[in-house]
């Protein structure tokens, strides 16, 4: 488990490879490149239409983001006269992009739950993983995973990995459906589920592929239980053996577990190594992933 010398947080170092910034600090960025329109008029000159397209689209973003605020409290929000948020209000209510709330508070309107619900099918994990994978792997010089989950079959797969650059790793086979009681990235996911569905997935499970061990409900839930106090996981030849496999879960809009990012790492390399910075940096990297799903609360502890 080797370290490079300069260790910058993995969300950062994928922020960097993207080209993009914190989405608050470039939101606020954007707030204050408009100070100038408060009057009503572009700023820097600007085009009057762009001005006005901009200022929709954080408007949206504030409804979906802060939904139950007044429009006093948007045009707070987006440095804007609240005269102006009123008008672009009741241009984005008269076509069902937002929602007057009781109380005279907004929220998203009925327009963009749909086309939340038809794209939510459709979200790139891979694509959205990718990055988190190849800064982990190049920081760690170990294996990463994308671990998702089938919760209809109460199984999970490997939907993508990042390698190092080193001669000893591992081949993963990819998009093949497992149980979720075998291995940390398995387990991390099995950690959030419902009691009900916790019951069967160790019910339908059998032994482990290495050591045969039969589930033991018990001993498993107590391990869940403290998998979420700690929020990640770690397990030893489970799935691979002499492999140290460890997991952190990542999270969807409704706070519902969709699949975790997780290492791979020889058992030797473990054992001589300070797994702290790893398990860490696991964690921030599942916590921006969650992030980007448009997970809100406060990530596991």
């Amino acid at each position: 488990m080797k370290q490079t010398r300069t260790e910058a947080p993995v969300a950062a170092t994928v922020r960097r490879r993207q080209g993009t910034a914190p989405r608050e600090d470039a939101r606020a960025q954007r707030m204050d490149e408009q100070a100038a329109g408060s009057s009503g008029e572009p700023a820097g000159g600007e085009g009057k239409e762009t001005s006005t397209i901009k200022r929709i689209l954080l408007l949206l973003q504030c409804l979906v983001d802060h939904p139950g605020e007044s429009a006093q409290a948007l045009a707070q929000r987006l440095n804007l006269p609240r005269s102006t948020v009123h008008r672009l209000l009741a241009t984005l209510r008269d076509n069902d992009y937002a929602g007057h709330e009781p109380g005279g508070a907004f929220g998203p309107g009925l327009e963009i739950y749909r086309m939340a619900a038809k794209l939510g099918g459709h979200m790139p994990y891979r694509r959205l993983a990718e990055p988190y994978l190849a800064a982990l792997s190049e920081r760690f010089h170990e294996t990463s995973l994308l671990t998702l989950l089938e919760r209809r079959q109460l199984k999970m797969f490997h939907a993508a990995s990042g390698s190092p650059d080193d001669p000893m790793r591992y081949n993963i086979g990819l998009n093949v459906l497992e149980p979720l009681v075998w291995g940390a990235t398995a387990r991390v996911i099995l950690a959030y589920l419902s009691p009900a569905e916790i019951d069967a997935a160790i019910a339908s499970s059998g032994p482990s592929p290495v050591q045969g061990w039969t589930p033991d409900s018990a001993e498993i839930t107590a391990v869940l239980a403290r998998i979420r106090e700690d929020g990640h996981a770690v397990t030893y030849s489970h799935r691979t053996p002499n492999t140290v496999g460890v997991g952190a879960p990542f999270f969807d809009a409704e706070g519902q577990v969709v699949g975790s990012l997780g290492f791979l790492v020889p058992t030797f390399r473990w054992e001589r190594a300070d797994a702290a910075p790893m398990i860490a940096a696991l964690r921030e990297a599942a916590g921006a992933l969650s992030a980007q799903l448009g997970y809100r609360a406060a990530p596991p502890r």
